[in-house]
């Protein structure tokens, strides 16, 4: 029997003015495919999985939105200073202006989007009965996915689980493909949610172990894993949650479970550090995105036909600082500094993406890293500082001279108490992770006063920061919390 069922959704934009359920399910049915026929084939699962991959890696996401765009604005790390335009208010956290809240309110439909294409493929394996290993692989990315999408959500949209454990309001957690309203959860159900994603993805991907592209392998599918939801990226998706949640003991070890995989990955020397500096970041990248049609857009952003005149969108001013390059010498400058930026008198222009017009077509940019091997250097840093300081700043250290600096001695100041180790630690993501729009979030976990692009004015963490509205209908709708 031939089912036609309602497959394609489209998110309606508020600009629309549709009215549905929870708004990231404000969706209508936009058209009917044979889907008996999709998801019959193996490769029908591993085409939907792509279509999750590409509908991540888009701009109005992790192309752009959710990694040097909008996240690294909010983080003070980009902005468009020279013209008065959205980026003052985006800087500013004006989330009340118009196009600053359409673009926070797209990020959140648009994410649920990609969810409920998760739901999809999860929804359609329930009904299947297989022993297809290469299907065992799909539903442990899926599920995979499912948590890593949650899970920025929950650190864009919801408060510091640190700061308020007992929050009543969480997320939707969006768990089948569907039109009903979603379970709103409290904070800490909306954790205990992604973290069961998280278990069932480690079991399904627990033979998931060799991250090398390695030929003969059982299809194209599995050729190339940190271009995919894996194992690893599983493990540093929970360090990420337990360090967010402050579970410092269970950060630590799924950080190590990275770590410790030697056959898989290594911190790049500081000489050979110009093939890790972006995507795919080979031995680094735990988990990607592949987007070869970026470089024009980022090109465009950063240096464009009006950077004579100007008006471009600058990086930090204060990077000298950030990287403290009065303390360079031969033995002890950070590579990572010159490979990011160009300065330009007062000004610096962020080239770790693309630092060329002739890059655009001889060295396009291939995708973007969403988890990178320093991060979890960082995590297990500070994770186990109060029970293992040597460790902690071995961890750190391991960092720091893969990129060229000199290691730190036990008896440096940064390292005399927790308070000003974390400030190192923030000042080394801030240094590390440019374009991939962490530091907002490192911010929002440290929870202390930074400073702005300029590095002049001093803000204070507020809630008002750090907690973006979420989309007016969204809190019209929606079950009752658990």
């Amino acid at each position: 029997m031939n089912h036609r069922i309602i497959q394609a959704l489209c998110v309606a934009s508020l600009t629309l003015g549709a009215t549905s359920c929870n708004d990231f399910l404000d969706v209508q049915p936009k058209g009917e495919l044979t889907q008996d026929v999709q998801f019959q084939r193996t490769q029908g699962y591993y085409d939907a999985m792509y279509g999750v991959y590409g509908t991540m890696a888009a701009k109005k996401l992790y192309g752009e939105n959710l990694s040097y765009g909008f996240l690294d604005k909010i983080g003070q790390m980009f902005g468009y200073l020279n013209t008065t335009n959205n980026d003052t208010e985006i800087l500013n956290y004006d989330y009340t202006n118009n196009t600053v809240r359409s673009t926070i309110d797209n990020i959140w439909t648009s994410q649920y989007q990609a969810i409920s294409y998760v739901n999809n493929v999860l929804g359609n394996l329930d009904q299947l009965n297989s022993s297809d290993e290469s299907l065992r692989l799909v539903r442990g990315e899926a599920y995979g996915l499912r948590a890593f999408l949650h899970f920025d959500l929950l650190r864009l949209y919801c408060p510091d689980y640190r700061q308020q454990p007992e929050a009543q309001y969480g997320l939707p957690y969006s768990d089948a493909f569907n039109l009903e309203n979603k379970t709103v959860y409290t904070l800490k159900g909306t954790y205990e949610r992604i973290l069961g994603d998280l278990d069932k993805a480690e079991e399904y991907l627990h033979n998931d172990t060799t991250m090398a592209a390695v030929e003969g392998r059982e299809s194209e599918y599995d050729f190339n894993r940190p271009r995919q939801f894996n194992l690893y990226a599983v493990y540093a998706t929970k360090a990420r949650v337990y360090w967010s949640m402050g579970d410092y003991t269970k950060a630590a070890d799924y950080a190590r479970r990275v770590i410790n995989a030697k056959q898989n990955f290594a911190l790049a020397a500081s000489t050979q550090f110009n093939d890790v500096r972006r995507f795919p970041a080979k031995g680094e990248m735990i988990f990607g995105l592949y987007n070869n049609g970026l470089s024009q857009s980022i090109y465009n952003t950063f240096f464009g036909t009006v950077q004579a005149s100007g008006n471009f969108t600058e990086a930090r001013q204060d990077l000298d600082k950030v990287y403290e390059t009065s303390s360079f010498a031969s033995d002890n400058t950070d590579v990572r500094f010159a490979a990011f930026y160009r300065q330009n008198g007062s000004t610096f222009t962020f080239q770790r993406l693309i630092n060329s017009e002739g890059e655009i077509k001889n060295a396009p940019v291939e995708g973007v890293t969403l988890l990178r091997l320093p991060e979890m250097y960082y995590i297990l840093a500070e994770s186990i500082y109060d029970t293992d300081k040597a460790g902690a700043l071995a961890a750190l250290n391991a960092v720091r001279t893969s990129r060229g600096l000199k290691a730190l001695a036990a008896d440096d100041a940064k390292l005399l108490n927790r308070e000003s180790f974390e400030k190192e630690l923030m000042a080394e993501r801030m240094r590390e992770m440019p374009g991939e729009g962490q530091v907002f979030f490192s911010l929002k976990h440290f929870n202390r006063s930074f400073t702005d692009i300029r590095g002049r004015k001093t803000i204070q963490p507020e809630e008002r920061i750090f907690v973006l509205p979420r989309p007016e209908r969204e809190l019209e709708f929606g079950n009752k919390q658990q």
